[in-house]
């Protein structure tokens, strides 16, 4: 133990945007990510710290640094409870999602990793620590890839021993090409062929033993992704994550009672949103992550939630791993091809998957150690 629990306050709370962290990604030409960063200081020399999830960057931290900070500084930082209850009623009583989720989540995650630091565990056993090994897919398949470098990427990561992979599908233009935008008729094709061509491709090229995924992003209107569906069943997918626009419970029930492909979905909801997902029998996998769902506090009723209807959990990644070993129903490690590059330089020596498995380590915290001379050196000034 590393300090005296009883006396124990949050001193100091900081943020940090980091960027142009070099990735350097096979069959694709150099790229770069970023990250806004939290860390949680206690007058006792123990410190918390935690990635920023998905949202406004800008406005998550901007709440972080005017509201939550003058609220928590002072503080118990082994509350969790007390504190997320305290945040939501005092800064979002109508539980609506968006930056309040993304800033208490993060801050969430680093008060667990103070406590995992004080009390010498990780934090996957003092959670509950179902599972010391959990199994991990590989999301390898990012839409810039042509379709002969998808299918070299594949091979690529199968001969490493990576059995699982997801790759993404979706938001074609009327020229064939991947295309995000969205914005007009010329930038929304809704023909599957194109996708279909790429996944049949990646099937023959790794062969019937590897487990497929494929991931719309929330990107397909209803009759737009039951077409999809039903051009990919012959290809024996594990799941279809977040084939609709806005999870839309109800459009998603429909869509799973349409298709022989399990549904996946989840991942940037906040724990009501995830609770409409499995009481609406939407989903076959319930992917929870501690970046969006309200931190590990929250996270672990998700959990609890999803077991209830006897749904496994997915997603997430290195923090959420924690989440899936503290539980029986944690089923899937998300290794993203951007993240995990990125970690390696961000974090001195983050967990690696070693043939379609992690194991989780037993250093104090959520495990994530950060290596200052990045942070120093891919910091925005």
């Amino acid at each position: 133990m590393n300090g005296d629990p009883d006396t124990m306050k949050i001193s100091v709370i900081k943020t940090a945007r980091l960027a142009n962290i070099p990735l350097d990604l096979p069959f694709h030409e150099r790229r770069t990510a970023s990250v806004d960063l939290v860390w949680v200081e206690t007058d006792q020399g123990l410190t918390g710290t935690a990635e920023i999830g998905h949202g406004p960057g800008s406005a998550i931290l901007r709440f972080i640094e005017a509201d939550l900070t003058p609220f928590l500084l002072g503080r118990d930082p082994l509350e969790n409870e007390r504190l997320m209850h305290e945040m939501r009623w005092r800064f979002n009583p109508r539980a609506e999602p968006g930056v309040w989720n993304a800033a208490v989540s993060a801050i969430d995650v680093a008060l667990w990793d103070i406590k995992g630091k004080l009390y010498d565990l990780p934090v996957w056993r003092l959670l509950g620590g179902a599972q010391k090994s959990v199994p991990c897919y590989f999301t390898f398949g990012v839409r810039s890839y042509g379709r002969d470098a998808l299918v070299e990427a594949a091979r690529h990561w199968v001969e490493r021993g990576h059995k699982r992979l997801k790759l993404m599908v979706g938001r074609v233009n009327v020229h064939g090409e991947i295309d995000m935008r969205g914005a007009s008729g010329a930038h929304r094709e809704d023909d599957p062929s194109e996708d279909e061509r790429r996944v049949r491709a990646v099937r023959e090229a790794v062969g019937d033993e590897v487990e497929l995924m494929v991931d719309a992003a929330c990107l397909l209107r209803y009759d737009a992704a039951l077409r999809w569906c039903k051009r990919l069943e012959p290809y024996n997918l594990m799941w279809f994550e977040e084939p609709l626009l806005r999870n839309d419970p109800a459009k998603l029930a429909a869509l799973r009672r349409q298709t022989s492909i399990p549904i996946a979905a989840g991942q940037w909801e906040d724990f009501y949103g995830l609770t409409g997902l499995a009481r609406a029998d939407a989903v076959d996998f319930l992917n929870i992550q501690v970046g969006s769902v309200g931190g590990f506090t929250m996270g672990m009723k998700a959990a609890a939630v999803a077991q209830a209807f006897d749904l496994p959990i997915g997603n997430g990644a290195y923090y959420d791993m924690n989440l899936h070993a503290a539980v029986p129903n944690g089923w899937r490690t998300e290794f993203h091809v951007n993240d995990w590059h990125m970690a390696r330089t961000l974090y001195k020596d983050p967990p690696e998957p070693e043939d379609g498995w992690v194991t989780l380590p037993e250093t104090p915290g959520h495990g994530m150690v950060l290596n200052d001379d990045a942070v120093r050196e891919y910091a925005r000034s």
